[in-house]
């Protein structure tokens, strides 16, 4: 049959079709259409992991901003700026270099008390820190604590500690403010 015939005459185009398929082909065809789904449905979950994985791992190296960043700035005074009849022309204010800190997950109020009271005994600074997220489609907000060391005057201190705070056991994050 021709391709002219097909779009001339659409009745013979359907009855050649069910003419050819014998019985014996139904098993065949049947077991082509499984293969076909489950291939499908496994590039489907691959594509997903791998879609999913990539959100977790940008989410994991975002940085939130949170009322903690706010907490910490507003607590240390603001530096002063020069005046503009002062500086010249040319002169930007420069912003402070952010101060380097070391941050602990926390584990509740009683247990993060002990542990800032252990770490100033060893000769660190450290304090307790709380960020409430807002959640947009609940009314609800939910309190996260942690445990912020520092500042540290370099990388090089931060490191140090870092080394003698991980062969204690405790596992310190990097952190900016």
């Amino acid at each position: 049959m021709s391709t002219s015939q097909c779009a001339t005459e659409p009745g013979l185009a359907d009855s050649s079709l069910v003419q050819s398929a014998s019985p014996q082909d139904s098993p065949r065809l049947l077991k082509g259409v499984r293969i076909g789904f489950a291939a499908t449905v496994t590039i489907g979950l691959a594509l997903a992991s791998w879609y999913v994985g990539v959100r977790i791992v940008n989410a994991n190296e975002a940085v939130p901003v949170s009322t903690v960043a706010t907490t910490i700035s507003t607590s240390q005074p603001a530096p002063a700026l020069q005046s503009p009849a002062l500086a010249g022309p040319t002169a930007q204010p420069v912003p402070p270099p952010p101060e380097l800190y070391l941050q602990v997950a926390g584990l509740g109020p009683r247990k993060d008390a002990i542990f800032v009271r252990g770490l100033e005994a060893k000769g660190y600074r450290a304090r307790v820190i709380v960020s409430t997220t807002v959640s947009t489609t609940e009314s609800t907000n939910q309190q996260d604590s942690g445990i912020l060391i520092g500042p540290f005057a370099g990388p090089s201190s931060l490191e140090a500690a870092q080394r003698k705070l991980q062969s204690a056991g405790v596992l310190a994050i990097e952190t900016t403010y």
